[in-house]
């Protein structure tokens, strides 16, 4: 069987909310979030398996996924 490319997912911070608010994913792939807003944000499993450090505004982060799975994210300065 073919196996698939690995791809690049962008996820944008901006006004305290992820955009979009969920990306799928497959082993491989990679999902970079940019900070647009003027404070600091992180992109931080709640699991523990991924933190992208404090992003400042106009920074970036990316995550390579290595497994299969539901990463569910937030903001560790903002949680809300």
């Amino acid at each position: 069987a073919p196996s698939a490319a690995a791809a690049d997912r962008d996820v944008v911070i901006e006004g305290f909310d992820f955009q979009p608010g969920s990306v799928t994913v497959r082993v491989g792939d990679t999902v970079t979030w940019e900070n647009r807003d003027g404070v600091e944000h992180t992109a931080t499993s709640i699991d523990g398996r991924f933190d992208t450090g404090l992003l400042a505004t106009g920074e970036r982060g990316s995550i390579r996924f290595t497994r299969a799975g539901t990463y569910r994210y937030l903001c560790t300065p903002h949680p809300t």
